[in-house]
């Protein structure tokens, strides 16, 4: 009966234990937990432009460790040269937790800081090298186009270039553009090599007619075109407003008798309408806002004139309604017609003082505001003449214009 009992008792502690075990939760590997019964050998390498020797085993790690006073993309590479072994690598911080891990090689991209390398059997043992290297973005042969400027006037002209980037090692013997654009907005002309190709390299222009043309060039006597600049160059005019797009297709060509498509970016000339100038003096104890409105009464602009009332201001060419205003003043408005590369002057105006409401009829109303405000600094429109003091100085200047309505002529 003991030994029942016994054995009864030794099954419940072995369920609760196992109920008890069941319950916790996984928890989340925070760092490398290397084999109980491998021993971590540290190491140490200057990381770049050399090979490092080193053995592993199952009971043997090894650890190499380095820094980076920059941010670096790189690559670990693992190379067996002994023995059965498959290597795993594993790349650390400095506190040992896991960053990634591969077998036989390690690409990444890390920040300045302290990192680990570590090498161990994925299965097998024996001898490798290690290599740390940095990784060279490849760059992509490309062409594309430079304006200057980027932005003109209808009538205007901007340079184009066309370049070449990211030439292979080799160089290349030839090249071919067709280049497109839109006839309507600007007009091609003045097409010239730059001499990327050498001296006397051999070119043809066909074009341009109708949105397009083709220019090709071969360097000749056994030159090639080695380094990245501009291959030749153009003149576009700007004919309407708007955005004029222009792409130059090119394919390349290393000696071998094969033309290559390579990447090709546009360009984007901003055309803009034609400009002139329009300026004037409004009289005022205030400063005058004047605003500009087209043909659609859309406002196009609006600034502030200097304390004697004098402005300027550049607009396109076309007809504006111009409008001046102050405080407590009836508004001016008039017309101004803007010629390109001209100036307009508008007519000496003074605006009429009493119009504190803002209706466009200095009355009794505007005189009520007065008398309510008397010796008050505020509402500013009632301070006729900005003195920081409503009074009967103020109550003065609007008796002058008494009935007056605006807007004034101007």
């Amino acid at each position: 009966m003991k030994s029942k009992a016994f054995f009864r008792v030794l099954t419940l502690l072995a369920l609760m234990f196992s109920v008890l075990g069941a319950s916790q939760p996984a928890q989340a590997k925070a760092e490398f937990i290397p084999s109980a019964d491998a021993e971590i050998v540290l190491r140490d390498m200057t990381y770049w432009d050399a090979t490092y020797s080193g053995t592993v085993s199952f009971t043997r790690y090894e650890k190499w460790s380095f820094q980076f006073t920059e941010a670096n993309d790189f690559t670990v590479t693992v190379t067996p040269t002994s023995g059965d072994l498959a290597p795993l690598i594993t790349l650390l911080d400095a506190n040992g937790n896991e960053l990634s891990t591969w077998i036989g090689s390690l690409t990444s991209s890390q920040p300045a800081g302290e990192y680990y390398v570590l090498i161990q059997p994925e299965a097998g043992s024996g001898s490798y090298n290690l290599a740390i290297r940095k990784t060279v973005p490849q760059v992509e042969l490309s062409s594309s186009i430079e304006l200057n400027p980027a932005k003109v006037r209808i009538g205007e002209s901007a340079q184009a270039s066309v370049h070449l980037s990211n030439l292979p090692s080799g160089g290349l013997t030839s090249a071919e553009f067709t280049c497109d654009y839109d006839p309507a907005f600007i007009e091609v002309s003045g097409i010239a090599e730059a001499g990327l190709f050498g001296t006397d390299a051999v070119t043809i222009v066909n074009g341009p007619g109708n949105g397009t043309f083709i220019f090709a060039i071969a360097a000749s006597n056994g030159q090639k075109a080695v380094s990245s600049g501009s291959v030749f160059g153009f003149t576009v005019k700007a004919l309407q407003t708007g955005q004029a797009s222009i792409i130059c297709r090119t394919r390349v060509s290393t000696g071998d008798k094969n033309l290559t498509s390579i990447t090709s970016i546009p360009a984007t000339l901003t055309i803009a309408a034609l400009q002139g100038t329009v300026e004037g003096q409004v009289a005022a104890s205030k400063l005058v806002t004047v605003r500009m409105y087209d043909a659609t009464s859309a406002e196009v602009a609006t600034i502030t004139a200097a304390a004697d009332g004098k402005f300027s201001a550049p607009l396109e060419v076309g007809g504006y309604t111009l409008v001046a205003s102050a405080e407590g003043y009836l508004k001016a408005q008039g017309y101004a017609t803007i010629t390109s590369g001209t100036t307009t002057t508008m007519p000496l105006v003074s605006l009429l003082a009493g119009d504190i409401d803002g209706n466009d009829v200095i009355d009794q109303y505007d005189a009520m505001t007065i008398g309510m405000s008397y010796n008050m600094p505020v509402p500013a429109a009632a301070d006729l003449n900005n003195d920081a003091n409503i009074n009967v100085l103020d109550l003065e200047l609007l008796a002058a214009n008494y009935h007056k309505s605006g807007a004034l002529a101007w």
